[in-house]
């Protein structure tokens, strides 16, 4: 009569695959302070494996947990592999402004969404990112009116798109929720090319499959069809010109 052999499989000896799939249920923070020190193999494991998306300012997050992102992203075998990152303001202070001082080291960040960030460090992020970033994914989201209001009062429609699509040629999915928010006066860094009312976009993004917009004009919409006629998806809502009151050009003809 044979007997048949019973094997067991203890936690210890699963592999390392399977931890990764179980680990992305939970936030990095959690699988770094429950394994990294549980022994030899796991500190190893959580050591090498790729960064899980880590989310920054969500959920009340402690500020001892944002520091320790911080300062675990200042760990040369860290920032390398990090590939997906969120930031918001909106729980938090300067997360926006700390990232604007790590990206420079994030060389491999694929997907980046901003929530809530104040114009200023908006700038900073866009000027601390080195030409032709191999980001796939970029999204700009300002869950309330008046913040988007407050933050990019003024600003001409398109401001940004040229530079975004400078810095990242590789991109795939580009959301950016800007809300048209007029005032008395354009912004004086911004201007207006003669007898436009928008920033007019250069760039080419042949990669480019899905745009997302709060607010955009006809005349802005179209613009940016001509230059991406691939699109796959295109979410947006139609606004009347981003312009003063008194604007020159503030009755454009948008049929």
């Amino acid at each position: 009569m044979l007997r048949q052999t019973m094997t067991r499989t203890t936690f210890e000896y699963l592999s390392i695959e399977l931890f990764y799939e179980i680990f992305i249920y939970f936030h990095f923070h959690e699988v770094f302070n429950v394994f990294s020190n549980l022994n030899s193999r796991f500190t190893s494991i959580v050591n090498n494996m790729p960064l899980m998306p880590v989310y920054l300012g969500l959920n009340g997050m402690s500020i001892a947990v944002t520091e320790f992102y911080y300062t675990y992203f200042s760990q040369g075998n860290v920032y390398n592999r990090l590939l997906s990152l969120c930031v918001s303001d909106t729980l938090a202070i300067d997360n926006g402004l700390r990232l604007a001082e790590h990206l420079p080291r994030l060389i491999n960040l694929r997907s980046l969404s901003l929530i809530d960030i104040k114009r200023s460090s908006f700038e900073l992020i866009l000027n601390a990112f080195s030409s032709n970033t191999p980001l796939i994914m970029f999204s700009l989201h300002f869950p309330t009116y008046y913040r988007a209001a407050y933050t990019f009062e003024g600003v001409p429609e398109g401001a940004y798109y040229e530079r975004i699509f400078q810095l990242f040629p590789s991109l795939r999915q580009c959301h950016l929720r800007f809300r048209r928010c007029p005032c008395k006066n354009l912004d004086g860094q911004m201007v207006l090319p003669l007898n436009q009312v928008f920033m007019p976009i250069e760039t080419r993004l042949l990669n480019l499959q899905s745009i997302v917009l709060r607010q955009c004009s006809l005349h802005f919409l179209k613009h940016l069809l001509e230059h991406h006629p691939q699109l796959e998806e295109l979410n947006f809502s139609l606004a009347a010109p981003w312009l003063p009151d008194e604007h020159p050009l503030i009755n454009v003809n948008n049929k």
